[in-house]
């Protein structure tokens, strides 16, 4: 009971409202992931984008609920969102571990040794090695991917993928190694650095291979991180990135590239989501004919 004759009720813990969560056994990973699902209040009968974002166990509940805002002012169609996390009970710091086993491309032993204790939470687990990224792929691909279209009505020829810091890597990494996987890309803040910027000799691999990237692309980064983390050369290794996408002319990439002012690491994120996504979805100044996808 409150004062002045109101009544305080509680109900439980809070809930994204409109999402659904669940738990998906990955064989392919052999990992248990937790999966949210929010789907808008309002939506017509018929397929709907879908909005794959990672690290769930840490941003689903904020970028639903801002895709929801958007929604209802007509800042972004219609869509599914989809957070892909771990189960809360992991912990921490075995989430965050788990983040450098899937988000990595490569294992880089020998560089993860030479700052294993200074990465944040500290010390890794001796169980969880980076690398794991292929497989991690696969998993979105092969199990989450049939999973997500067998309970939701999505238009599977409208996908996005949204990844931040290493998942903003796994972003740059899944764009060079099966770009067909989304339409639609947000690598945001993304770890260029990890094992001696090796993401970009991925991508001189895949320009050699391929001469169109038929994708919307939104890079961004605060202004403050370089100051913040000086060795990974945060945002000038993106300010390269974005000159060798411009300068290999693929005829259908749609490319943008925001830098936050005042933004570090860690603020940028909400920033760098929405206007992101209002980006891809073409509804930002002056993107208007990225509302049609390329190819």
């Amino acid at each position: 009971m409150a004062g002045g004759g109101s009544v305080w009720e509680a109900l439980g813990p809070a809930t994204v409202r409109g999402a659904e969560s669940f738990l998906l056994k990955s064989a392919i990973v052999d990992q248990t992931f937790h999966i949210d699902v929010a789907t808008p209040a309002r939506r017509d009968d018929k397929r709907l984008p879908v909005i794959y974002t990672l690290d769930g166990s840490y941003g689903f509940a904020l970028g639903a609920q801002a895709i929801s805002l958007l929604q209802s002012g007509r800042g972004l169609p219609q869509a599914i969102v989809v957070g892909i996390g771990y189960p809360a009970g992991l912990g921490v710091k075995k989430i965050q571990a788990l983040r450098f086993r899937d988000f990595c491309p490569t294992a880089a032993p020998q560089f993860l040794d030479s700052v294993r204790g200074t990465l944040p939470p500290g010390e890794l687990p001796p169980d969880v090695r980076p690398g794991g990224a292929e497989a991690f792929l696969d998993f979105i691909t092969r199990e989450l991917k049939p999973a997500i279209e067998t309970h939701f009505a999505v238009d599977t020829k409208d996908q996005t993928l949204v990844g931040m810091s290493l998942g903003g890597l796994f972003t740059l990494h899944t764009l060079f190694s099966a770009p067909e996987s989304f339409q639609r890309y947000l690598a945001l803040s993304p770890s260029i650095w990890w094992d001696e910027r090796a993401i970009l000799e991925q991508e001189r691999t895949f320009a050699k291979n391929r001469s169109d990237l038929p994708v919307n692309l939104f890079l961004s980064i605060g202004a403050l991180e370089e100051a913040e983390h000086g060795a990974a050369r945060m945002v000038s290794n993106l300010y390269e990135l974005d000159a060798i996408l411009r300068g290999r002319k693929y005829p259908s990439l749609r490319l943008a590239m925001e830098v936050f002012a005042n933004e570090s690491h860690v603020s940028v994120y909400p920033a760098s989501l929405t206007r992101g996504l209002r980006t891809v979805f073409g509804t930002a100044p002056g993107t208007s004919d990225w509302a049609k996808l390329p190819g």
